[in-house]
């Protein structure tokens, strides 16, 4: 089998990356090389790990004296981990023929190759966030720092049990908070004292530092500000530039940050956000045989990632009530230059607040803004739009209201109004209300807000700017938190909505015919229109209306 030194020597004589020869930082280049079979890899983010990572398994599962080779990487969430198995590709694919194994199967979660002189196949395979099963071989755990705290402890020793027979083990993650399994295995050394560990701040990154020997030298005596205007590319100094400072050391300088002044904590985030396929259907036997009893709590919190989309036609298009809920919902936290806009639509589903869309866009006029919430208005049924009417929102809401009536309600930003947003946000997560999106970028927004004393009897709760963002996904999603809370008459409205889509022939709740439902819809369409003078009923008393004249 290839040696370490062999293994850097074939990938960088005939690997290439984006039609260049394949070149590497020199940590990539231990790394690649190491034997060890523990490594624990704490890193920046844009430092190369899943470049290299990729080299890695194919570099192992193309070696010629290799056969029935496995390797497993495991990823915080599907799109992660469907990047492995497209980097491992474009390096086999950029190889000559006569180097390596043939591919016999192809997919965006696995590659499979025919071993050389052996009926056997070597494999590499790429799951998102859940415990890894059987199959034996190497096993990489990407971005473990930011897995749901109960459930990286299960995937650890789900893997543990992976590679019982042999085989390399692998975490390596960007820090997010003092908290989880990466934590521990970084910092309590003398515990986990089989790991070789890398530590990859940005400065040993040559697409990021200017000059990787000189900022080693010289970097531990430098402050943060230091490090970067003397070593930075210009890159990196506008990522400083537009971030706070404790979010820029956290991602890019390897720092867990204490999460003490957080007011909603990373582990009751997690308890929100599931972590898993929504088409995986062995999502409870994964639990099974290890020391976690309650499986409808692992099925809940779990079980299933929550597809969120980040287009607005594309969430017009796939919105499906039974899989979505309804009635909807739309928080809009306006933004054009110093923030973001920020868009998120929550529907109700089996009493929780199931995320549907999420937009977070930069520098977009309102006239574009507004329409996104008019396309969102006119063919989703959203019951209520929350909107921020705080300074240039309220031309917005203004025009939105005209539109719409009473299905848009304004809401200022105040020290004292923030207050009761944030509150009611903290209560869901507490309650476990939500099902969120396994997005980091949008978990540290909610983990940003700090509640802070201010002068009089209200806390302050804010956030530093990070990366362009003020926390505006958290606010937008107070907004659609609060119109949800005390609605009357909200599956009245659904119903209503449904039958207009499908031309009055849909079937509502079971006690109603498809003949009550359309005659729901028709009396109270009169009702609206003035035909008849009786607004504010319900969809529960005209069908008892309608029943009582069938008699």
């Amino acid at each position: 089998m290839f040696t370490p030194d062999e293994r850097i020597n074939y990938a960088m004589a005939f690997m290439k990356y984006d039609g260049k020869p394949l070149s590497f930082d020199f940590w990539q280049q231990e790394y690649v090389a190491s034997p060890k079979r523990y490594i624990c890899i704490l890193k920046s983010r844009r430092v190369g790990y899943s470049l290299a990572t990729g080299v890695k398994g194919i570099v192992k599962s193309n070696d010629p004296d290799r056969v029935n080779y496995t390797k497993q990487f495991v990823s915080y969430n599907e799109s992660d981990a469907l990047e492995k198995i497209r980097y491992a590709e474009m390096f086999h694919d950029s190889m000559p023929d006569k180097v390596k194994k043939k591919l016999i199967v192809r997919n965006k979660s696995c590659l499979e190759f025919q071993d050389i002189h052996s009926k056997t196949t070597s494999r590499l395979i790429s799951l998102p966030c859940r415990p890894p099963r059987g199959k034996g071989g190497d096993l990489a755990l990407d971005e473990f720092g930011i897995y749901n705290p109960r459930l990286s402890q299960t995937i650890y020793t789900a893997a543990l049990s992976v590679i019982a027979r042999g085989g390399c083990f692998e975490v390596g993650s960007t820090p997010l908070g003092k908290i989880g399994k990466f934590y521990e295995i970084c910092t309590e050394k003398e515990k986990y004292k089989g790991y070789q560990r890398f530590f990859v701040p940005w400065w040993f990154c040559g697409a990021l530092c200017k000059d990787i020997d000189g900022a080693i030298a010289q970097a531990k005596e430098m402050s943060t500000e230091e490090r970067v205007y003397a070593f930075g590319s210009r890159e990196l100094i506008g990522i400083f530039e537009n971030e706070s400072l404790e979010a820029f050391q956290q991602e890019h300088e390897c720092s867990f940050v204490d999460e003490a002044e957080s007011y909603i904590p990373l582990d009751l985030i997690y308890t929100c956000v599931p972590g898993m396929r929504e088409e995986d259907q062995e999502k409870i036997d994964a639990f099974k045989n290890t020391d976690i009893t309650d499986f409808e709590y692992a099925e809940e919190c779990y079980g299933q990632e929550i597809k969120v989309y980040h287009d607005v036609d594309e969430a017009i298009l796939n919105y499906n009530p039974e899989k979505h809920g309804g009635p909807l919902y739309l928080g809009y936290d306006v933004g054009k230059e110093m923030d973001a806009m920020s868009i998120i639509v929550l529907g109700k589903k089996n009493g929780k607040k199931r995320e549907l869309l999420r937009i977070e866009e930069k520098n977009k006029d309102f006239e574009y803004q507004e329409n996104l919430v008019i396309k969102l208005m006119d063919n989703l049924p959203i019951r209520r739009g929350v909107i921020d009417r705080t300074g240039v929102g309220n031309p917005i809401f203004e025009k939105l209201y005209k539109r719409y009536g009473d299905r848009i309600e304004g809401y200022y930003f105040t020290l004292e109004s923030k207050e009761p947003l944030a509150m009611g946000v903290k209560f869901c997560f507490e309650q476990r209300e939500y099902l969120l999106e396994n997005d980091k970028g949008f978990h540290s927004q909610i983990h940003s807000i700090k509640r802070k004393a201010a002068l009089g009897r209200h806390f302050r709760y804010d956030a530093e700017r990070s990366d362009g963002l003020h926390a505006d996904s958290f606010w937008s999603l107070a907004l659609a938190t609060y119109g949800m809370a005390d609605e009357k008459n909200k599956e009245n409205f659904y119903h209503q909505w449904a039958a207009k889509k499908n031309g009055g022939n849909i079937i509502t709740p079971a006690e109603m015919t498809p003949a009550e439902s359309v005659a729901i819809y028709n009396t109270m369409q009169k009702e609206s229109s003035g035909t008849v003078r009786r607004r504010g009923r319900s969809a529960a008393g005209v069908l008892r209306d309608i029943q009582k004249n069938n008699r």
